[in-house]
């Protein structure tokens, strides 16, 4: 397909990995996501555990496991100056690729060699994994659920079909070291890393591959204040990627137009979605017709998420789970339209930025 990565057949291509894990008061979830490196079937050859001045056991629990534990000076609030702390250091990283992988998140036995492979192509800066909640028994991670399911497996696949999965996703990827490094290391000048980077790189010709069969668990939210917090980080930080590249961003022509029509698309929905799900109620209650081509437009949408949803979750958390993550993926959808309308008002018509990294699971 035009824009898909064609992976190298190297069979013997098997470089040396660091694993970087930024955490900031993670005791009760980093013990099981060290042991699932620990279990993985391509072992790395170091894990670094860089810890942002934690409060609680963070630092004792790392050490207890053996792995490598970094304390910062002070606290900086920030996953891009917690692992550029770790890179700066080419003694520490001293391995052709690392990855970055969140405190609470864990991995399926082989994820990480499958990660692997593509990183063979010289232009291949990153590959980036599947992510499904690690946890799914309430309303809002399971709405998480769906929206991963879907998200990923639609539109993140669709991006990938083309060359530019919008992000390498900071809970789970594989970096050159060396290009990481020529690149400045990861961006601190937004309240995210994951997405500045993945863009730097499209921006100076290097690609990235979205890698489905590579799966990661992540906790995620399981009450609304959390949830919205979460969400406000990430769309925070999409805007303030944006404003930070600008133009540059049309130096991949494919980024800058998902990106626009990202934010067209967001802006739009609440216009669109909302009215009408309001006229399909009000026509139903009065007994009044509605037209088709609205009927067929809502129920395109019904069924394609569905479909999607009820596919690529069933093996996961079974059938019952998926038809309440469809169900709940669009219960949510006005409180996400709410973040975006927020997010895009404070960020880029009143220039205020979010500067402080909230919890987001």
């Amino acid at each position: 397909m035009i824009g898909r990565t064609v992976v190298p057949d190297l069979p013997d291509y098997k470089p040396d990995i660091t694993v970087l894990i930024a955490a900031y008061n993670e005791e009760e979830s980093l013990a099981n996501t060290i042991r699932s490196i620990q279990a993985q079937s391509y072992l790395p050859k170091k894990i670094i555990v860089i810890d942002d001045c934690s409060t609680d056991r963070t630092g004792e629990i790392a050490k207890s496991m053996g792995v490598i534990t970094l304390r910062m000076d002070k606290n900086v609030g920030s996953k891009a100056r917690a692992q550029n702390y770790a890179l700066s250091g080419t003694d520490l990283v001293d391995t052709e690729l690392f990855l970055t992988l969140d405190a609470d998140t864990i991995l399926d036995q082989g994820a990480l060699e499958k990660l692997v492979p593509p990183l063979a192509d010289p232009k291949m800066f990153s590959t980036c994994g599947f992510v499904i909640p690690q946890i799914v028994n309430n309303f809002w991670n399971t709405a998480r659920f769906g929206q991963y399911v879907y998200g990923i497996g639609l539109a993140k696949e669709a991006q990938d079909n083309i060359g530019v999965p919008l992000v390498s996703s900071g809970c789970f990827s594989l970096f050159k070291t060396a290009l990481v490094r020529q690149l400045g290391g990861f961006p601190a000048e937004a309240i995210i890393e994951d997405i500045p980077l993945t863009w730097k790189a499209y921006i100076a010709g290097y690609s990235v591959k979205l890698v489905p069969k590579a799966v990661c668990y992540p906790i995620d939210p399981a009450t609304r204040e959390v949830y919205i917090k979460q969400c406000c980080r990430w769309q925070s930080g999409i805007f303030q990627s944006m404003a930070l590249y600008k133009w540059q961003l049309w130096k991949k022509k494919r980024l800058a137009l998902l990106l626009y029509w990202y934010v067209l698309s967001g802006l739009l929905m609440p216009l669109a979605y909302f009215p009408v799900a309001a006229y399909i109620a009000y026509s139903l209650a009065t007994g009044a017709s509605i037209p088709t081509a609205l009927l067929f437009w809502v129920g395109f949408d019904l069924s394609l998420t569905f479909l999607y949803i009820m596919y690529g979750g069933v093996k996961y958390y079974g059938y019952r789970k998926s038809f309440k993550a469809w169900l709940f993926y669009w219960a949510i959808a006005p409180v996400d339209g709410y973040i975006f309308l927020k997010t895009i008002w404070n960020e880029w018509i009143l220039g205020k930025r979010l500067t402080v990294w909230h919890k987001g699971h």
